[in-house]
């Protein structure tokens, strides 16, 4: 017997959901390394294919923008309440990130749609494009262009790392839509977007669910050392090795953010050294380093924390160091009167929640820009995320759909 769970006059199989995550969170899931799920790759097109297939099924409206994001609606109404995420993928990455969100939201509108309730709101779903940015840097890209954030000459010129342009694939894939359907041009009343926390917070204080008051504020920067290379057998003290003044520097910046307490995170994730040899003085490394946190001001202190820190480790290294900014988000503040319909509606269903920032960015920072926008977090296995061990068990995944039908059915209201 199939288990049905009723949110005011809307019935829900938690069964059926799960049922239908696993099936499509599936498409592109390849064991031993995880998700390949690319924005626009074959798995990508499959899956939002099949996405398209489920709403139509629906009676849905469905329409692709400019960004070629899927835009699904239902219902009648001059305003609308919308949900969404995104379902392409960082390479080896898990099956929850984002595409909980999206699929969550199809089963909202699914259970809406054969409850035959009369909404004062038009419903929509929509599937954000290239929200990883690993395909073509920046990441929301889809959400950047269809809110009017980002320009369409600069998205569509992007590349990838095959030279391929973010326009040239889109058009391929079939989702190049109309500047029409932009969403800025006719902006949903309220954005919702329900996610995997992607942090331990929730998951370590046993709380069932989050309630982000908005996204931190994001800088991500590309810093180069350059030394001198040379033979192994070179004495130690004559070297100016980049690959030393990398480190030095590493180090610092992790004991700066310790002393900060949890204010700011500091993530140095990607390095190339050169000419990578293992008998070569290493002549020069470029690195990134990304700085989050919700202090702008602690930012601003972090980014001279680093110049200043590059000029001494350069110093004493005999090595020369430049950086520029990669990309940056200023901290996103999520609109009062969504978080608190979020935090009602967990009460009333009985769950735990706490408000919380999120350390992610997400496609609802820029639909902040247009709708008065709220998430809802559930917790992550060990807070482990961007990768193939990435978990989050089912009855978290029903709790979060529980608490994103009931938020709906609120917003609703207003």
């Amino acid at each position: 017997m199939i288990l049905v769970l009723r949110v005011g006059d809307v019935s829900i199989s938690p069964e059926e959901f799960l049922e239908n995550f696993r099936y499509l969170s599936g498409i592109g899931w390849v064991e031993g390394y995880g998700m390949d799920r690319l924005a626009l790759s074959e798995n990508h097109v499959r899956v939002r294919r099949e996405l398209i297939k489920q709403l139509e099924s629906l009676g849905a409206e469905v329409r692709f923008d400019e960004a070629g994001n899927i835009i699904a609606i239902i219902g009648e109404g001059d305003e609308a309440i919308a949900v969404g995420s995104h379902l392409d993928s960082v390479p080896g990455g898990g099956r929850f990130d984002g595409a909980y969100g999206v699929i969550a939201g199809l089963e909202v509108l699914r259970a809406i749609r054969k409850s035959g309730l009369r909404m004062k709101h038009k419903l929509m779903l929509v599937d954000f494009n290239n929200e990883e940015g690993s395909r073509w840097f920046p990441p929301l890209l889809g959400s950047g262009l269809t809110t009017g954030v980002l320009d369409k000459s600069y998205v569509y010129s992007l590349r990838d790392k095959h030279g391929t342009t973010f326009e040239e694939a889109l058009r391929n894939s079939g989702f190049m839509g109309s500047g029409a359907n932009n969403l800025y041009l006719n902006p949903p009343r309220f954005y919702v977007e329900l996610h995997v926390e992607q942090g331990p917070e929730l998951y370590r204080e046993g709380v069932d669910i989050g309630v982000p008051v908005g996204v931190v504020g994001i800088r991500v920067f590309e810093v180069r050392f350059k030394g001198v290379g040379g033979h192994a057998a070179t004495p130690v003290a004559w070297r100016r090795d980049a690959l030393v003044a990398f480190s030095k520097l590493a180090l610092r910046l992790r004991e700066f953010s310790l002393l900060k307490g949890d204010r700011i995170r500091i993530t140095i994730g990607r390095a190339l050294v050169k000419p990578g040899i293992s008998n070569v003085v290493a002549r020069d490394v470029v690195f990134t380093v990304d700085m989050r946190s919700y202090d702008e001001g602690l930012l601003d202190e972090a980014e001279k924390y680093m110049v200043n820190s590059c000029t001494l480790v350069a110093e004493e290294e005999g090595v020369e160091f430049s950086y520029g900014k990669l990309w940056s988000l200023g901290r996103t503040v999520f609109d009062r009167d969504v978080v608190n319909v979020v935090r009602e509606s967990c009460l009333e269903l009985g769950y735990s929640c706490r408000e919380m920032w999120s350390w992610a960015g997400h496609d609802a920072v820029y639909m902040s820009r247009i709708s008065k926008t709220g998430m809802i977090f559930v917790p992550s296995v060990n807070g482990i995320s961007h990768t193939k061990e990435e978990y989050t068990g089912d009855e978290d995944l029903v709790k979060g759909l529980l608490v994103l039908l009931k938020t709906i059915l609120k917003l609703d209201t207003l």
